[in-house]
């Protein structure tokens, strides 16, 4: 059977701040920043944005992702 590591991290203080937007960067720039310590580890091949607007590039045309380092 497999194993699972589950790091916990302290709750963020002022949190949310009411600013949506800015509250939203901080979010996604600590999941960004989680999953470039491990990018072997992200589910990179899961497509979220099934759709794009007429004429819009797909995301998924974009640069490999990164290879982990360890």
């Amino acid at each position: 059977a497999g194993r699972f590591e589950v790091t916990f991290f302290p709750p963020w203080e002022h949190f949310p701040s009411g600013d949506d937007g800015a509250d939203t960067r901080r979010m996604n720039h600590f999941i960004e920043d989680r999953i470039l310590e491990q990018p072997a580890n992200y589910l990179w091949s899961h497509k979220r944005f099934k759709t794009r607007p007429p004429g819009e590039a797909s995301p998924y045309d974009g640069p490999s992702p990164p290879q982990s380092t360890q």
